[in-house]
This record gives structure tokens, sequence and C-alpha cells, in this order.
């Protein structure tokens, strides 16, 4: 196959923007389809129809992707002028799809009609890189010859993933009339960023004809004749190219090298993590397709890899979410937390930027890479309005140092640590009065700025929203965690007056929560509290993540877990984000009342840690039993919080992403929580305290989990309503195992 020719930019000629806005087309909130097949490779990907298809065309929940721009919009196979039939789908992983289809009724020559499942044909799909293959394979199961037309329809709208959520632009840059060859199909576009953008599409065999509709969408056809059992391979590449990335050789197109390579770099990612197999095959599937996302939204950045934070709107590096992504897979991976770390390492904040709402010291929110970052429109090319990022950064850290023992990584890290520790002091506290508040300073950033971000987030009981600066309670408990864990942290690297500071600060911070947030009547956390001071007295799953920063002393801790086990907190699915007896509670908004398993998983982790096990496996138990009611057994983003009753399924919610990084994280951190493991790899030991599983699983085993430069099998076995832990085996250093029972 050759390579692409490429015509000169200035020989192009310009067309006036073909594509109506996705805001004008079609509503925002329009469901992404349960069944779309998503293939990724980092922040490249493809979200396509069960029929492999690209449509309808421009539709907000398809399309081929790379580095926050669309680079296809409309991708169409029809025979005879029908669609396809479609009789099964299947994905390997998540970077190859197989599609068996079939014609409908078709008329051939002689007005004899052609039967139905007479010609089958077969389309295998597979993302490398910055490439997409799609191959079909015909074949002729009819008794006679047939001839019939075969249509491949392209069109590429080069739309900024902003504008494919749905945010009017009102602007565009250049579009240039497609230009085709005997095998290839090439669509231009110059950005109003200055950057060329080039889909360029190789066909094999030569289309017999190319057909141009409104200047911009493109049909290759081809004339078939097929005898009996014969075949006919139709092979297309489909490349996203920008800058000077458009010249390319002739073996970045080979679907079986491309297809072998990704095999074996999964197949590397599976002996390098941790191997878990239990006695249920649903739950199994539920690990290994959360693995498998694991590998697949890994984005290089110099020599590590971090998380990418979801499909279809968040391909790409999220502080929050790729913090708490690589929290809750040290279980799977430790490897992509160290990553994690140097990469935020790299993007810390350096000056007082409010375009981009950047002080020094603060972590990363979102890097984005799109036309609208680079043309100034939003501030996302590397923004920072995000108030928990940097006390996540330093937990995470001190968590990777129990796991993995790396010396080095921290002392490579200090200075970060550092700078993000004199960000909370000095940036964070923005009145003085001792807790860590956010304020938008872009006006184009974000409102909210903890996890719950969206603009009504955080609301009062009486449904005003609370006026920033906020001070979010799970943010002071992050803090508090932060500065407890850097204090021993930094005692074990020579730091003892730092040590002694932060530990005075922790602990004067938990009370200070306990003072400012604590609601008398209700028993309770408030959420936040606004610019006045006054809390906002709503119950939220927000007060959960005090128990995973252990920021309570033990009674409130009790009356936490118990309030969040109440039935307008937990809807059978799950912990809602907001209880259902407020006012404010809606179970199909984004964060006032839906269910997320990231949080989920969090509070999990708390409830074990404070000793609540029974909570942690109702939930984990619950969010299993949501899970299989999803393809492939993954959990999305988010659903909603309706109240669960007997013989109901969770319901979607509607633009929720999926695979999302912490969502996918949030079985291997309910594990680690109910399974009690906690590392002490400094010590060269491991404690497994009170493990415990659901009494739908007998056994589960655990083997090639890394602590230190230990490598440590396990199995855990269920007797009754008593969970008992053998080790296996060690390999490498010398490591204590600890097997501890709580009464």
């Amino acid at each position: 196959m050759n390579a692409f020719s490429i015509t000169p930019r200035d020989e192009l000629v310009e067309i006036p923007c073909p594509f109506v806005e996705p805001r004008v087309a079609y509503a925002t909130n329009d469901p992404r389809k349960l069944n779309n097949l998503t293939l990724i490779d980092g922040k490249t990907f493809l979200s396509n129809s069960v029929a492999g298809d690209i449509m309808p065309p421009g539709a907000p929940d398809v399309g081929f992707f790379h580095n926050d721009t669309r680079f296809l919009s409309q991708l169409e196979l029809k025979v005879a002028d029908l669609r396809a039939v479609v009789l099964s789908s299947s994905m390997e992983k998540s970077f190859a799809s197989q599609i068996e289809l079939t014609t409908g009724n078709i008329t051939i020559r002689d007005t004899v009609d052609l039967p139905e499942n007479t010609v089958h044909i077969r389309r295998e799909q597979l993302l490398a890189k910055n490439t997409f293959f799609d191959h079909l394979t015909l074949e002729n199961f009819n008794q006679k010859a047939i001839d019939f037309r075969v249509e491949l329809t392209y069109a590429a709208d080069f739309m900024d993933v902003f504008q494919v959520r749905g945010s009017a632009r009102g602007k565009s840059g250049q579009y240039f009339r497609p230009q085709m060859e005997k095998d290839s199909i090439r669509f231009s576009y110059l950005g109003l960023d200055r950057r060329e953008r080039d889909t360029l599409v190789k066909l094999s065999p030569a289309p017999a004809r190319f057909n141009v509709r409104d200047e911009a969408v493109v049909t290759a056809e081809w004339q078939v004749h097929l005898k009996p059992q014969e075949r006919l391979r139709i092979e297309t590449t489909v490349m996203a190219l920008i800058q000077n990335d458009r010249y390319v050789r002739n073996d970045k197109f080979d679907f079986a090298s491309n297809l072998r390579l990704r095999r074996q770099k999964f197949e590397e990612w599976e002996r390098e993590s941790t191997s878990i197999s239990s006695s249920h095959d649903e739950f199994d599937g539920a690990i290994r397709t959360a693995s498998g996302d694991f590998h697949a939204l890994q984005i290089p950045n110099g020599k590590e890899h971090i998380i990418a934070a979801g499909i279809p709107w968040f391909a790409t590096i999220f502080g929050r979410d790729s913090i708490l992504a690589g929290y809750q897979s040290l279980l799977l991976n430790p490897t992509l937390a160290a990553d994690t770390l140097r990469v935020h390492a790299r993007y810390q904040g350096k000056e007082n930027n409010d375009w981009r709402d950047e002080e020094p010291g603060k972590i990363l929110h979102e890097h984005r890479d799109g036309e609208m970052t680079f043309d100034k429109e939003i501030p996302f090319g590397a923004y920072y309005g995000s108030v928990d990022a940097t006390p996540l950064f330093l937990v995470l850290a001190s968590e990777v140092f129990n796991w993995t023992a790396d010396e080095g990584l921290i002392e490579e890290l200090m200075p970060a640590l550092h700078r993000a520790l004199e960000w909370i002091d000095r940036y964070g506290d923005l009145d003085g009065d001792g807790l860590i508040e956010y304020h938008r300073r872009s006006p184009k950033g974000l409102v909210n700025q903890g996890w719950k971000d969206s603009w009504d987030a955080i609301m009062h009981p009486d449904g005003s929203v609370a006026q920033s600066p906020v001070a979010l309670v799970e943010v002071q408990g992050y803090v508090y965690d932060a500065k407890y864990r850097m204090s021993r942290l930094m005692r074990h690297f020579g730091e003892a007056t730092l040590a002694d500071r932060l530990k005075r600060e922790a602990t004067e911070l938990a009370k200070r929560i306990e003072k400012s947030f604590w609601m008398q009547r209700k028993g309770f956390y408030a959420m936040a509290l606004d610019r006045d001071k006054r809390k906002v007295e709503v119950v939220s799953s927000n007060v959960g993540h005090l128990l995973f920063s252990r920021a309570l002393k033990a009674d409130r801790a009790r009356a936490v877990a118990q309030r969040l086990m109440q039935p307008d907190m937990h809807s059978g699915w799950g912990w809602r984000t907001l209880s259902a007896s407020e006012p404010v509670y809606n179970p199909m908004s984004y964060h006032r009342g839906s269910v997320w398993p990231h949080d989920n998983s969090l509070i999990v982790h708390g409830m074990a840690l404070n000793d609540f096990p029974r909570a942690a496996l109702h939930t984990l138990t619950s969010l299993f039993q949501a899970s299989v009611n999803f393809r492939d057994n993954r959990l999305p983003e988010l659903f909603c919080g309706m109240q669960r009753r007997e013989f109901d399924v969770p319901v979607h919610y509607p633009v929720s992403c999926s695979p999302q990084a912490w969502a996918s994280g949030a079985f291997f951190f309910m594990l680690t929580s109910v399974l009690g493991i906690r590392p002490s790899a400094p010590k060269r030991e491991l404690n497994i305290v009170n493990p415990m599983l659901p009494d739908w699983l007998d056994h589960l085993e655990v083997r090639n989990l890394r602590i230190g430069k230990s490598r440590v099998g396990l199995d855990f076995t269920r007797r009754g309503d008593r969970t008992f832990c053998n080790v296996v085996d060690v390999e490498g250093d010398k490591l204590l195992v600890n097997i501890a029972f709580k009464k």
C-alpha cells in the first residue's frame, strides 16, 4: 500500500463551513447509545454504533476523535442502498471490534430477489495511535453469482470536543473541498489556531467512483460481483493528522502488525499487573474490563504514562481524576500512580495567571489540545481550577510510598511536595480562617472547583446556589490527610521541624472541621460553607470522604456511617450524591442525587478504615449488581439515583462517560478496602486487617501483587461470616505478611 500523497494546502479550494453546530442539530442531553462500541488508545478514540457506523452524522455521541478534535463525523456502510443488518458485535479489550453483518432482501439482475442472510459481511475495526482501520470481508452464500453495490460515506467536521458537547462558537476556521485520488480521500481544515488538521482515508481496492454531496460529504462506491462462496475484502484506513504528522510511511497502515502490537502491549500490561480471580465469573469479567480500561486510557507524557479521565468528553489529563484513579489502582499496578505523580509535578503551577486560575505550587486540573484551547477561547490548555487536586497530590505521594518504598521517587518529587504544601497555606486559604476555599478568577473557568463541579452542584436547601468563595467539607478532609501524611513522610526524610508543624496543623484543622461544619440539628456535617460562612445545610456524600481522610473522631465517624446507610442516602445501587429528603434533590441531575462509583469507592474505603466493614461490603455488592446491567460489566461515570426496587435495573444517566477512569478504579479500591490490604513497604510489611468477602464470593485469588520489591500471592476464602487469608508465595525481597482480625 502506498503512502498518501499530499496536495499543498495553497492548492486546496476553500468552502464555507458545511456543518451545523451540535447545539442546534442535536439536544446536548441526547443519551449515549447504551450499545455503542468504543475503541480507545489514550487521547484517540472511536465511538460508533453497534453496526460500526458513525451515525447519525455529527451526533454528539459518535465520532473518530484525536487530541480533542473530531476527525470523522460520519461513516456509513450501505449495501445496495440499504444499511446492513447486524447479527452480532464483540470487542477485543478496548482496541478492536468484530461486527457480523448481513443484507436484507435486495434485488439483483432479472428482478430475482436475493434472500436474506445469504451475504455475510464481517467488519473488523482496530484503533492504533492516531489510525483507525475499518476492514470489510464480504462472502456470498447464495447459490448464484450476484452483483451489488457497496458504499462507504465519509465526512469530517473537525469540531473541538467542547463544540461536540454543545458549546456554541458561531465561528470556525477554513474548510477545504475534499480531495480525491484513485484510492484515497483527504479532508482538510485550517483552524482559527492556525493549525492544519487532515483526515486521510486510504481505500483498497480503489473504488469505482466517488460521489460528493454538499461539497463536504464523500461516498466511495464499489461494484461487487461475487460468485457462490467467493469473498471480497475491502480495506480502509483513516488517519487523524495534525501539522507535520501529515507525511506517513507505509508500515503505519498495516492492520495485522498493529493488531499484533496492541495485543503484545496488553499482554505486557497484564504481566506487570496484579491478577485477580474469584469464584464468580461475572465479577471476574468486571475486573478484566476495568483492567483493560486502565490500559486503554493511558496517555504517554515524556517517559511516563498518565490516565485519561474518560470517554468521550475527558480523553485527556485531569488532575483530580488521574490522582484518584492512581490511588484506586495501586492494587492493580502502582506504576500508574508513580507516573501520575511525576507528570503532575511537571505541570505544577509556576505563576499567578488569572486566565488559567493558576498559582505557584497548584496542581493541574485539566490539559486540552483542541482548537478552542489554542485559539484562547477557553483556558483549558493548562487549567488549574481545582481546589482539591493539590492536597490529593500529597495524599497520593504518601500512599505510593506506603506501597512501593521508592525513596528515589519521593526525593525526586520533594520540591513539588514542598510547593504543594506552600500553595495550601499561601493560596488555598483565601480569607485566613484556616479553611481552604475556591473562587474562580478566570472568566471562562469553572464556577465550582471541587469534584462536584457543575454550576448547580452546591446548593442551599432553598435552591439558592452557594456563592464563592466556597469551602467544601471534603476538601478540608483532604488537607487534613495531606498534612498528617506529609508529617510522617517528612520525618522519614529527615525534616523533623516541618513534620512537627504539619502534624500540629492537621490536628488544628480536624478541630476546625468539627466547629465549622457540624450541623447539630441534623446530626451530620454540612456540605460546604459559602462566602458568608453560612453552612450549606444539606446531607451529601461529600461528608463520607471525611471517613476516607480519617479526619473524624470515632463517635462522629459512627454517626456519619449510620446516616449514610439510611434509605434517603443509599439508593440500593450505591450512595447518592445528595439525600433524597433534600428539597433540591434530583436523581437525574449530575451532582444532586445521582450515584457515582468513584464517590462510593472512597466512602467504602473510609468505612473499612473506620471499622464498618458491613457497610463497605453492602455497597461493593450494590455496585457489582449495578455493573452487570452495563455493557461488559463496566461501571459508568455515574447513573441516576432512583430508589431500587425488586426487579429494577439502574437508570442510565444520558451523557455518562464510559469508560471513566475513576469508575473503572472503583472495584480495585473497594477490594483493597474489604480485603483489608494495608501495605507498609518501607518496613517490608504487608498488613491484612480484618479481611471480608461478600456472601456471593466463596474465594478470591490475588497474584503478582507488588509491595515494594516483593511480589505476593494471596488466597482469600470465606467460611460463613469469616474470611481467611493464606499467603501463597512471596517473590523478590523478604516481606512480612501480618494477618489481623479485629473483634
